[in-house]
Formats: C-alpha cells, structure tokens, sequence
C-alpha cells in the first residue's frame, strides 16, 4: 500500500533539519512543520500563484536524517502543478531519496492524462487530485496522482468531526477527514477550507504536518482560479 515515503526507512535514527523559509508569494503561501516522534524533522512549503486563467502550485519540502553528524537519510521534493478552472493540466517534479531520485511528470491531452513517471507510466481519464497540496476539492475525487512517483492512486475520504490543532500560534478548530485506500491520511481543514494540517503513520508513529506560518489565503486562491 502506498505511503509517503520521505519518512519511511528512519525509525532508528536520530534527526537533524535545515531551517524552513516560507518563500514570499505573489497570492497566498503556506509552511508546514514536519513533526515525528515530538521531533520537529523537516518542513513542507506551498505557495499558490495566479497567472492569467492558470494556477501555479509550487511545493518544496525537505528532510535530512542524521546520527552523530552522519546522514543516513534524505528527501528533497520540488513539485509545480499549473492548474485551469480547477482541473489539473501538469505537474512536473523531481524527487531525492538519499541518491534515489524519483519523479512525476504529467500532462493534459486530448485522451487524457499523460503520465510519464518513476512508478507509472499511461494514461488516465477523469479529473485527478495530486498529493502535495490538499484543497477541499481534493476531498471530491476518487483518484489522485502521487507528485512522488506519478503513481495513480485510488482514494476515499471521509469526514470525521471537529479536532482541535496546537499551532505555533495558538490552538484551532478544525474539520478532520480521513482518506483511506491506496493513501491513508487524515487531513484538517479550518472554517474558511483551508488545510491546516495533516496526520499520518510512518516508521511505526504518527507524523504531523503543524502550521507553521501563512501568507494570504491558499482556498481563497484556488477557488477563484
């Protein structure tokens, strides 16, 4: 079963994590503590850009595993996904676990997506999600390609209630969905959409995506793209 792999493979090892900087966008952006164990291991960033009737969705997350000043571990991923009226036209990233690179690139045709990736590599139909960034309209579709490998994974989601969340900023409330099948996420949306972190199992705990600072309003972004 597929599961986001930068954490995979490090439970016995300790973490050391280069500093997360939230790039200045010119819409909306987002940053993300990557948070195991109570050990703050990395960051994620999304920052959303209106470009005439497109919508770039640039993400860049980061993650360096080390014991005693050696690294045993590490992911890199920079992903941009150009979107229209909400419907996904491509996504091209580049993946690094340790010297393993990986890597996702898609594009809209006439027949479908086109997928040329290091896990898959076809066409499909329909109206896709992707795996980096999580708007509420994700929420809708039952398929999702991985910007890690290209992979087309099959997916429900399901709401589950109200949570409160521990930000760096104070404690919100939040709507918790989970998704289930080929990914298994829970994933936290606040009253105005949105995503204000998620939760999964890797290296046998539970790691956490906490908010760590925004720019603008990432929903508001993608809902008037």
């Amino acid at each position: 079963m597929y599961r986001r792999q930068f954490l995979i493979g490090v439970t016995s090892f300790g973490f050391s994590v280069s500093p997360a900087i939230l790039l200045a966008a010119k819409n909306s952006g987002t940053v993300f503590n990557i948070v195991w164990r109570d050990i703050n291991v990395g960051y994620s960033s999304v920052n959303l850009i209106r470009n005439g009737s497109n919508l770039i969705v640039k993400v860049d997350v980061k993650i360096d595993v080390s014991l005693l000043g050696i690294k045993f571990f590490s992911y890199s991923l920079k992903c941009q996904e150009i979107w229209e009226n909400k419907e996904l036209l491509s996504i091209k990233s580049e993946v690094l676990v340790g010297k393993k690179r990986e890597y996702a690139n898609v594009k809209r045709t006439i027949e479908g997506f086109e997928i040329n990736g290091s896990a898959f590599s076809g066409t499909i139909k329909g109206n896709p999600a992707t795996t980096s960034y999580f708007t509420p309209d994700f929420l809708k579709r039952n398929i999702w390609i991985s910007t890690q490998n290209g992979k087309p994974l099959n997916v429900k989601c399901a709401k589950i209630g109200d949570e409160e969340l521990n930000t760096p900023k104070g404690t919100i409330t939040a709507t918790k969905w989970a998704v289930s099948g080929d990914l298994n996420i829970n994933l936290f949306y606040d009253n105005n959409g949105e995503w204000v972190g998620s939760k999964f199992r890797a290296g046998g705990s539970d790691t956490t995506f906490i908010l760590h600072n925004k720019i603008g309003r990432n929903h508001k972004t993608w809902t008037q793209s």
